[in-house]
């Protein structure tokens, strides 16, 4: 048997080796199933797989069992949704255990840095985290694609009774909280060379990113309080606009020009 490359290495990180994983796999494929039948399924030496099989056992992953035929010690495997579970308990008791251990060593000093994301991955995973933290309100700027990707945390956030405020370039097709349509996002598109992402949560942390048309990314988070002050205000700034372009849209077009660019002219006076 070949264990799936991706089901091992997770298996690794949340703590078991490279043998525990593949008997765990294996016993799920072929349980109950003796130590020697697990062995041959895992391609596991038959020297290690007694003290691999043992332990599992102290782990809790597996647990022996007898058939009642005399045939020898069998095992069967903890399913997955319960180990799925048991890990997710183990990892957010250790992170408790570590965050009062930690916030009793910290000082102040960092509340004033910016913290630099340069990959999408790091963006959305902090994005979704100030999403999931937020207790109060969420004032969010995106388009479709980082939408798509955050959709499901904003909605469990609006489940929370999180009051939500998003500005979506373009038309949204999916309403989140007071969800409002930025009129103009082909000419923003083109104007900052990319999408952009803006969350606040609680007015007190903020990210910020940009993703380049032409590939690559860019972003940061803090809990700087200029930082946050600046990305709320940029937030609720388009709230106002998308408001009044909504109630207004034809005598502002025939005023500042069909994509107001009169009106975003910050260097030419009202005439």
């Amino acid at each position: 048997m070949v264990v799936n490359n991706e089901i091992k290495k997770l298996l690794i990180e949340l703590g078991l080796t490279d043998y525990e994983a593949r008997t765990y796999v294996a016993l799920l494929l072929c349980q109950p199933a003796t130590a020697y039948e697990v062995a041959k399924e895992a391609g596991i030496p038959s020297s290690k797989i007694y003290e691999t099989v043992s332990r599992l056992l102290e782990k809790g992953v597996i647990q022996g069992v007898s058939d009642g035929k005399g045939r020898g010690q069998r095992y069967v495997a903890l399913n997955s949704k319960d180990f799925i579970r048991t890990k997710q308990e183990e990892v957010l008791q250790k992170t408790d255990r570590l965050g009062t251990l930690l916030d009793s060593l910290k000082s102040e000093a960092d509340t004033n840095l910016v913290w630099q994301l340069t990959t999408e991955d790091s963006i959305f995973n902090k994005a979704k985290q100030l999403i999931h933290q937020a207790e109060d309100n969420l004032l969010i700027s995106l388009w479709p694609e980082e939408l798509e990707e955050l959709q499901e945390g904003l909605l469990d956030a609006v489940n929370r009774c999180v009051k939500v405020a998003m500005v979506h370039f373009g038309v949204p097709q999916t309403q989140i909280g007071a969800t409002f349509h930025h009129p103009v996002e082909q000419s923003i598109y083109q104007e900052k060379g990319g999408r952009g992402l803006t969350v606040v949560a609680d007015s007190q942390l903020v990210l910020m990113a940009t993703f380049f048309q032409h590939g690559g990314v860019e972003g940061a988070w803090s809990r700087n309080h200029a930082f946050v002050t600046v990305a709320e205000d940029y937030v609720r700034h388009d709230v106002y606009i998308t408001k009044v372009t909504a109630k207004m849209g034809v005598e502002l077009r025939q005023e500042f020009g069909e994509n107001y660019e009169n009106l975003r002219d910050v260097f030419k006076p009202v005439e």
